[in-house]
């Protein structure tokens, strides 16, 4: 039995509200407007994108997540469950008749969660979350702030890792679905990012101790070779990464490079048919790609996502 499993950062799915950057050079966080409908962010400047064009680029999302055909599909970067529901519905006719998701510890409300294909023959057994795992010697504390969203502190996970098991053809897979904390000037993001690559290790290790094969996967937000925050998974004695040297999944749009900040390492007793990246939603302003792009997808605000859907193919 062959099944193929996707992470993709669908970038800021939202649905009751926009979350707009303010500019870059003076940045508190982001300020709350209430929205109708899929929307996401526009730009540094804080302006809200239309409804016009978000439905074209809410249309390509769709459309990278169609051609990646996804059994299971891992997503980041959503607002909440109704927002899957919505999107699923409106966007991906329904493509998906099984949904997980857990409100996390990000202040925009970005999320993770898990969708499972109609009709795919497999069961969800358990269900795991671990936004209330704390730092060591930490406290977890939450405040709620009008201007500037939700704050927590001391929690190991700026979103969640959230840990689904899958039983399908005779096996149990554990999915530990992450987004890690994103890369910034200061060496917090790295001491963050490598207690969370830590503690998903562990995760991992205690899944494969009671006879099921996990997987990690979604947008740990750094490349292999930036610095070692990701040693604890991409050196872990239990999974591998099935991906070549010279991968990309990302396109930085001020910088005008790839990266890759897209992982799916499954458990090293897992055979890996075959890899995949679609790239057709990305912006056309990333020249490192130059195939195939969807009709719509432009320069500024159309483009699927600023990741690319990521897929394995296993076969059990």
């Amino acid at each position: 039995m062959q099944i193929k499993i996707t992470t993709f950062n669908v970038e800021n799915l939202f649905n009751r509200y926009a979350f707009l950057d303010l500019p870059w050079q003076n940045r508190d966080y982001e300020t709350v407007v209430q929205a109708v409908g899929l929307v996401s962010v526009a730009s540094r400047e804080g302006d809200l994108v239309q409804y016009s064009i978000t439905e074209i680029q809410r249309n390509n999302t769709a459309q990278a997540i169609l051609d990646a055909a996804p059994d299971i599909l891992a997503v980041q970067e959503i607002e909440n469950m109704y927002t899957l529901r919505t999107f699923n519905k409106s966007y991906l006719d329904n493509y998906f008749d099984r949904m997980i998701c857990i409100d996390g510890n990000d202040p925009r409300g970005i999320d993770v969660g898990v969708m499972t294909k109609k009709g795919f023959k497999a069961e969800i057994t358990n269900i795991r979350t671990h936004i209330d795992d704390s730092e060591k010697g930490k406290t977890i504390d939450r405040k709620s702030f009008l201007k500037s969203g939700y704050w927590v502190t001391g929690a190991v996970f700026s979103r969640d890792c959230l840990e689904v098991d899958v039983a399908v053809g005779g096996k149990t897979l554990t999915l530990l679905v992450n987004h890690f904390k994103a890369q910034d000037w200061t060496p917090h993001s790295v001491t963050r990012r490598t207690g969370q690559a830590k503690r998903v290790a562990e995760l991992a290790s205690a899944s494969a101790g009671e006879g099921k094969l996990p997987i990690v996967l979604g947008d740990l937000n750094v490349a292999p070779k930036t610095d070692k925050s990701l040693d604890a998974l991409l050196k872990s004695t239990i999974l591998k990464d099935p991906f070549p040297a010279e991968t990309w999944t990302h396109y930085y749009v001020s910088q005008k490079k790839v990266s890759r900040l897209d992982y799916i390492l499954p458990h090293k007793s897992l055979k890996v048919v075959s890899t995949d990246i679609v790239r057709k939603g990305l912006t056309t302003k990333c020249k490192q790609y130059s195939g195939e792009r969807y009709p719509t997808v432009g320069p500024e605000h159309t483009e699927a996502s600023d990741h690319c859907p990521v897929s394995v193919v296993l076969d059990l």
